[in-house]
């Protein structure tokens, strides 16, 4: 039975799930998975690793950890690092993995759960340029590859290479 209570703000239990065959590897990502996590408030509840991605995503024990958390309610949310550590076929390509990735979301959602995942490859985000940041750029680039020294004149954005032309 569902509650029709809102949910708290503010801390959210959630279960951190990683799959990468190499156990140094694993290190790395569930720490970065971590710091993800709690830089949304998110604690980690549980922590699950699995080092076998050829296998069921069913099959997989750390799989069933969260599994279990998320049905005893002890977790909201799952968090891993990329979108094809939850597939069932590592030889898939990337946008069945996404397509796998998307229907498990829907699933924990109608469950009032949530999934995310921490690498920056899986957000678009569109870049963020404003007209002088062209200019910048060659200028740096310019710079840095001892072409001219840059310099501000006439104001803000003006390129000092065309002035008088």
């Amino acid at each position: 039975m569902t509650s029709d209570l809102p949910r708290p703000v503010g801390r959210v239990p959630v279960a951190i799930y990683i799959c990468i065959g190499d156990a140094p590897a694993a290190d790395i990502i569930t720490a970065h998975v971590r710091a993800f996590a709690e830089a949304r408030l998110w604690p980690a509840a549980v922590l699950a690793v699995d080092s076998d991605p050829a296998q069921p995503l069913t099959a997989r024990l750390g799989w069933q950890a969260v599994t279990d958390a998320l049905s005893k309610q002890t977790v909201v949310g799952v968090v891993t690092w990329t979108r094809d550590m939850l597939h069932d076929d590592p030889m898939a390509s990337p946008s069945r993995h996404a397509a796998a990735f998307d229907r498990l979301a829907t699933v924990l959602r109608e469950r009032g759960a949530f999934l995310a995942a921490a690498h920056p490859g899986t957000v678009a985000v569109p870049l963020r340029r404003s007209p002088g940041d062209h200019w910048r750029r060659r200028e740096l680039a310019s710079s840095a590859a001892g072409l001219f020294t840059p310099r501000r004149a006439a104001g803000l954005g003006t390129d000092p290479r065309h002035i008088g032309c």
